[in-house]
């Protein structure tokens, strides 16, 4: 809703990609940190250290042995010790209960079989990655009076749950001070019937062909073999996104005709209009970044290596229905800008 509101936006090509228990999706932090758990192919071999240990480079590493052909790839943690068996299968009850009922179901816990891992689909959540809302010190965007915090507030990575919290202080506290005693704008009648009549064209129309969900799973797929999804090992090239741009613009087409039989319906079709949206912001992203910044988090295929020239934010704002990207630059230590 706040990139249609002309909200400026940053860092979007930074999807957030996890290293996950295969099929549970639950998380491997705790097998790697808690017991040790290292990452090897379906030889033996330790490979994490060789491609790197940052989170994009485990999930590359994995990604590459797979493609070499010497996956499946897992977390070694046969041989840990019954009593840490226990302390495992009660730490994934508590976050991830799915992966402890495997355990328990098959008959064999952590020290009995090694834990096969493989990457998610591409998130764009700003609390891990960098993707969100362009925000001053006080988290407003450059929309007045909206602000973002948390996973919406971008620019700042790996914020987890306690960074979310601090950043909703600091945005409550500033839009207090910044407009606790203002007087809001009075709204624009014609611009409020116009939103009117548009709801009510949608629910007058009905539902009809084609449904929500087949337009949302064709979004998806698209997304997933043209822009660097799980499908296509993550990798996408300057031709593969020119074809995913296209796509989404016919779906977004299709969207303006859908109808919706009520109100849950509506919003199901303005959710899709706002995904359809999003897509096309990634994807403007992705293009814009000629590089390879993080591996698998967004692997570009025309351009495999990191340039270092590129060590900057990439912004973008919809301006007159298209999107505009550009850059901006780092801030030096000890200093600050404001948008």
């Amino acid at each position: 809703m706040g990139i249609r509101a002309g909200a400026e936006m940053t860092t979007l090509e930074m999807r957030f990609i996890a290293l996950r228990c295969k099929d549970t999706i639950a998380p491997t932090g705790t097998l790697a940190q808690g017991v040790g758990a290292r990452q090897i192919n379906a030889l033996g071999e330790v490979y994490e250290r060789k491609y790197g240990l940052t989170t994009s480079q485990r999930v590359y590493g994995t990604v590459m042995e797979n493609l070499a052909g010497r996956g499946p790839c897992y977390l070694r943690t046969a041989g840990v010790t019954r009593g840490r068996d226990e302390d495992l299968m009660k730490a994934y009850l508590n976050m991830a209960p799915g992966q402890t009922l495997r355990w328990l179901e098959s008959g064999c816990p952590p020290s009995a079989r090694n834990v096969e891992i493989e990457g998610t689909e591409p998130y764009i959540v700003g609390g891990h990655t960098a993707s969100g809302y362009w925000v001053d010190t006080g988290r407003e965007t450059t929309v007045r009076g909206l602000f973002a915090a948390g996973d919406a507030a971008g620019g700042c990575p790996q914020k987890y749950v306690s960074g979310a919290f601090a950043e909703g202080e600091i945005a409550a506290k500033t839009a207090a001070a910044r407009y606790l005693d203002r007087t809001p704008p009075a709204p624009d009648p014609a611009e409020a019937e116009a939103v009117r009549r548009r709801l009510e064209d949608c629910l007058n129309r009905g539902a009809a062909e084609p449904a929500v969900d087949d337009l949302e799973r064709r979004m998806q797929e698209v997304m997933d073999e043209y822009a660097g999804g799980i499908g296509s090992h993550y990798r996408y090239s300057e031709r593969s996104l020119c074809a995913a741009l296209e796509k989404i613009g016919d779906l977004e087409r299709r969207s303006a005709s859908l109808g919706a039989g009520d109100a849950r319906e509506l919003v199901s079709v303005l959710e899709l209009r706002e995904r359809l949206t999003l897509c096309k912001s990634v994807i403007a992203h992705l293009a814009f970044r000629k590089e390879t910044r993080w591996h698998c988090f967004a692997e570009n295929a025309d351009y495999p290596e990191k340039d270092p020239a590129l060590l900057r934010f990439v912004n973008s704002r919809l301006e007159r229905g298209k999107i505009r990207t550009f850059f901006r630059d780092l801030v030096p230590k000890g200093e600050t800008y404001e948008h």
